[in-house]
């Protein structure tokens, strides 16, 4: 089997060129190179119930097969998203319905997917593992989402006890939620849908798998105590493969939860009907969890991506050893791509992001505090080793990196009195930026004594081709201990 394979260093520079220079239009790519490295590529798509919504927008071939295309449901906007199995370099055509393309943005850049414009369709090639956004002649309202995950051939019995198992090719009304024992499986099969909001409490030794989709569109939450993938006070927990959509809340909560491994998770989380201004609809969220780590992820979120935080309502618990590696974040409408904060009572210590992708960094237009890779401590909690290596910023809409102590008007915990806490030991290795944050950069410790930022390090910082240094009038630094190297 050939794939595609290029290093980080290989990559950077591909993408980095292409930030100025034009490089060739997108009917000009000459793909037969990579035709030639599928001829051994085993391909799967997946057989979803007759009665499954179909896309108005897209429709898919992956090697030449249909392949279903999943329209994300609310009024607001409309992602689509595509999953299938391979176990190598595969060709994917893309045919919007309504538009003729005339160009087409294929996300990461970092990842420079090949691809082209060629008969009013969209060809790409995508290997085991990638996850790929695409907006076609500038829409980032109705984008699709391509998931290309490793062939499903290890499926657990669904005969066994210990499994509870939902098959391809139906769609299974679990509402308002479903949930799981200690010890079991629940897989979901590429191509089945399941109607609900999966709630799990107190359960050890649980695995949450398959390539099939849960859609918490379904569950009108007249409030948010409901939400759609929640998993809380649990030990021992495996999540892998599944794509949850449409949901109203936090979305996918996991909740003083140790021992925690998540990997090629998918999460969409589109306009909150529920909330005034759309957002509070977050992606991957993770509170108060030990030896955790998310793989192989994708969150896009109206409101934070993918963050990290240790006090809020009644849960409460110490942050520590979470690693996230090869996550893509994007957010709209609010909320930042990867962020640790704000509410940080309890100690956050040991926090690890990398190979991340910030796409779009979202705004409401007004003036915020969001962007795309964050550190607000709004409360006591000590924040300290936190390290990002290999970061790619896009198309950051506001600010592109804050890190800071402040008080927050957010509620910070259930019974807290507001305390000055701490951000020491920070660093950036390799970040990447592909446009100038319009905001710029903020790194702010407090007016009150020795509430200092305390030894943040940027080391190879590099915005649109230009290695940072020293700071210029686009970094607002105050109270901070700071270097760049």
């Amino acid at each position: 089997m050939k794939q595609r394979v290029l290093s980080i260093v290989a990559i950077v520079a591909v993408a980095m060129t292409a930030l100025v220079s034009c490089g060739p239009k997108d009917d000009e790519v000459d793909l037969s190179i990579y035709e030639s490295q599928t001829a051994n590529t085993s391909h799967q798509v997946y057989n979803y119930a007759p009665d499954a919504p179909v896309s108005a927008f897209y429709s898919v071939k992956v090697a030449g097969d249909d392949c279903y295309v999943y329209p994300v449901n609310t009024d607001h906007d409309k992602p689509q998203l595509v999953s299938f199995g391979t176990n190598g370099l595969v060709r994917v055509e893309i045919t919007p319905l309504k538009v003729s393309p005339t160009s087409v943005v294929v996300r990461p850049l970092a990842k420079n997917y090949p691809h082209k414009i060629e008969d009013g369709r969209i060809i790409l090639y995508l290997t085991e593992g990638d996850h790929a956004t695409i907006e076609v002649n500038g829409d980032e309202d109705v984008p699709i989402f391509l998931f290309a995950n490793p062939l499903e051939i290890n499926k657990p019995d669904k005969n066994d006890p210990n499994v509870e198992y939902y098959e391809a090719g139906k769609i299974y009304d679990k509402q308002p939620t479903f949930t799981i024992a200690s010890g079991k499986t629940l897989y979901i099969e590429g191509g089945a849908i399941v109607k609900g909001a999966l709630d799990v409490k107190g359960m050890n030794n649980i695995t949450l798998a398959g390539y099939g989709i849960i859609d918490d569109f379904y569950v009108k939450h007249e409030n948010q105590s409901l939400w759609s993938f929640k998993v809380w006070e649990c030990n021992n927990v495996k999540v892998d493969g599944l794509t949850v959509c449409n949901m109203y809340g936090w979305s996918c909560a996991f909740l003083e939860v140790n021992d925690l491994d998540i990997n090629n998770f998918k999460v969409i989380a589109p306009y909150n009907e529920y909330n005034s201004v759309g957002v509070d609809n977050g992606g991957i969220d993770l509170l108060g969890c030990q030896r955790a780590k998310c793989i192989n992820s994708f969150a896009y979120a109206h409101d934070d991506g993918i963050l990290v935080k240790s006090h809020k309502w009644g849960y409460r618990a110490h942050a520590k050893d979470n690693l996230f590696e090869n996550c893509i974040s994007w957010t709209v409408g609010g909320g930042n791509s990867f962020e640790v904060g704000y509410e940080l009572n309890e100690g956050v210590e040991d926090i690890t992001f990398r190979n991340i992708y910030a796409l779009h960094s979202g705004t409401r237009g007004n003036a915020y505090r969001r962007g795309a890779v964050t550190i607000h401590n709004a409360t006591a909690g000590v924040v300290q080793n936190i390290h990002y290596e290999n970061v790619y910023i896009e198309d950051p809409k506001e600010y592109g990196i804050y890190v800071s102590l402040l008080r927050s008007e957010y509620g910070i915990g259930d019974g807290v009195e507001w305390g000055p806490g701490v951000i020491k030991n920070v660093t950036f290795k390799n970040v990447y930026f592909y446009k100038e944050p319009p905001r710029g950069h903020q790194i702010n410790g407090l007016n009150n004594g020795d509430s200092k930022v305390q030894n943040l390090v940027f080391e190879n910082l590099n915005i649109c081709g230009k290695k940072i240094t020293q700071p210029d009038e686009k970094f607002f630094i105050q109270l901070a201990d700071v270097k760049f190297k």
